[in-house]
């Protein structure tokens, strides 16, 4: 697997720039918060680092490090994503105006207050079935004359 880490990095880079350019030059308008607002480049910033980072750790043979700079890698490219279609989610192509924004796609305020209140009273209850779960058949299992 580490042999394969170098072209895979090596591929996810040069994949990473042909869809930034590919981006840049037939979608520019997602760019433009970008140019609008510098401090969003800390994200691209940080998403290069972090790939720069993993083939390092390998070399060291610190794999969980790796993993989680993995982690953030793909963490901070959801990021870039959302920055550039922030509060379009999905854009028209024949007029702005019929663009899916998170305004128009969101729920009524009702509808959040009844799921907030499923979840309130689902979450304790799957977190108490499964700490059951868990304690009931803790450790090893024991066979006598009664398994099978």
């Amino acid at each position: 697997m580490e042999g394969l880490l170098k072209y895979a990095v090596v591929a996810f880079v040069v994949l990473f720039m042909v869809l930034s350019i590919y981006t840049l030059i037939y979608y520019p308008h997602l760019s433009d918060k970008f140019k609008n607002t510098p401090i969003f480049f800390v994200a691209p910033l940080l998403a290069v680092l972090s790939i720069a980072n993993i083939p390092r750790l390998i070399s060291k043979r610190k794999f969980l490090p790796a993993f989680a700079f993995s982690s953030l890698t793909f963490a901070l490219l959801l990021i870039i994503v959302a920055i550039e279609v922030y509060p379009q989610l999905i854009y028209a192509t024949n007029d702005v105006n019929h663009s899916i924004t998170i305004y128009n796609a969101a729920s009524s305020d009702k509808s959040l207050g009844i799921m907030l209140t499923i979840a309130a009273i689902g979450l304790p209850l799957i977190a108490g079935y499964t700490f059951f779960v868990y304690r009931a058949f803790w450790g090893k299992v024991k066979i006598d004359e009664t398994s099978y």
